[in-house]
C-alpha cells in the first residue's frame, strides 16, 4: 500500500482524514510545522514531523519514506501555489508521483486573486503526476466553526452568499473519500465533487438552524460591502474580507448549486445531511 504523507493535518479536514485513515489502520506520517501542537492536537500515536512548505529542508526527510502525498495547503492564504510548487517539484525529483489534492467546487469561478487550486491542479497535470483531485463544496462544519458566535449570540448567519444554493457536505465525508483515494487503486487521473445530498440556500439553512437551537435564526443577506464593512468594523484584515466574498459569490452566482454522487459511489454510503451535521455541532 505505501506510506502516506499528510499535510494540513491539524486542520477541520485534515483531522478527520488522521481519524478516517487511523480506522483503516493506514500506514501514513503527519508534517506539521509545530510538531508539540499538532501532537496536542491529534492522537498521540500518530507519527508527525517537522514539516514546512516554505523550508525545503524539511523536505528530505520525509521524502526517504513516503511514495503518496495527501496535499492541503494552508487556509485563508494567497498564492497558494507558489508556496506548494517548490514541494511538487521536490516529489516529482524523487520520482513520487501519486497525490491526492484538496482542492474547491467552482475553484475556477473565484476569481485571478483565488486561482491558485486551478494552477496547481494544471501543475499536476502538466507535470505528470498520478493525481486525484477532490474538489468539495461548502463545508457543513463552518456554521459552527466560523459561525457559531453570529448564530448563538446574534441570531444570524452572515455571508454574503445571496439567494444561492450550495450543497453543504459533511468534512467527516470529505475524509472518508479521501482515506479511500489514498488507500485503494483506480482513482489516478479522476477528479471528484464531493457535496451533501441537497441544495440549501442561507435562509433555509437558518429556518435549520432555527428548529436545531428551537430559536429564531434569520440570514440577513448582506451585500459584499455591507459584509467587507462589517468584517472591517471587527478588525479583521481587509484581505480577509475580500477573499471570504470571493468565496461566497459562487453560491450566489449560482456556480455551487448542484449535487453529485461521488460520496457515495466512492465510499458506499451515503452523504451526511447538513441537518444532521448541525446537530452534532452544535448540541452533541
Amino acid at each position: 500500500m505505501g506510506k502516506i504523507f499528510v499535510t494540513g493535518a491539524t486542520g477541520t479536514n485534515g483531522k478527520a482524514l488522521v481519524e478516517a485513515l487511523l480506522k483503516k489502520n493506514a500506514d501514513f506520517v503527519v508534517g506539521s510545522r509545530n510538531v508539540a501542537e499538532a501532537q496536542r492536537i491529534l492522537d498521540q500515536a500518530v507519527d508527525i514531523r517537522r514539516f514546512d512548505f516554505s523550508d525545503a529542508t524539511t523536505y528530505t526527510e520525509i521524502g526517504k519514506e513516503i511514495d503518496k502525498v495527501f496535499l492541503l495547503g494552508p487556509p485563508l492564504t494567497l498564492k497558494v501555489d507558489e508556496l506548494i510548487n517548490p514541494f511538487l517539484d521536490f516529489l516529482k525529483s524523487k520520482k513520487i508521483t501519486r497525490v491526492v489534492y484538496f482542492s474547491a467546487m467552482a475553484a475556477d469561478k473565484m476569481g485571478t486573486k483565488l486561482d491558485f487550486h486551478t494552477k496547481i491542479e494544471q501543475k499536476l497535470k502538466d507535470d505528470n503526476f498520478d493525481y486525484t483531485i477532490l474538489k468539495p463544496s461548502f463545508f457543513a462544519q463552518n456554521f459552527k466553526n466560523y459561525e457559531s458566535e453570529n448564530i448563538l449570540e446574534r441570531n444570524i448567519v452572515f455571508m454574503p452568499a445571496g439567494n444561492g444554493k450550495a450543497g453543504f457536505v459533511d468534512v467527516k465525508d470529505i475524509a472518508a473519500v479521501a482515506a479511500v483515494t489514498l488507500t485503494t487503486e483506480g482513482h489516478t487521473k479522476k477528479t471528484y465533487e464531493l457535496t451533501g445530498p441537497e441544495l440549501l440556500s442561507y435562509k433555509e439553512v437558518a429556518s435549520l438552524l432555527s428548529e436545531v437551537l428551537h430559536k429564531e435564526i434569520i440570514y440577513p443577506n448582506p451585500s459584499v460591502d455591507q459584509f467587507k464593512e462589517v468584517l472591517q468594523n471587527a478588525g479583521a484584515p481587509a484581505f480577509i474580507g475580500e477573499y471570504l466574498s470571493n468565496v461566497y459569490q459562487v453560491i450566489a452566482n449560482n456556480e455551487v448549486n448542484y449535487v453529485t454522487n461521488d460520496v457515495e459511489s466512492i465510499t458506499g454510503k451515503k452523504p451526511t445531511a447538513l441537518k444532521e451535521v448541525i446537530t452534532r455541532d452544535f448540541l452533541s
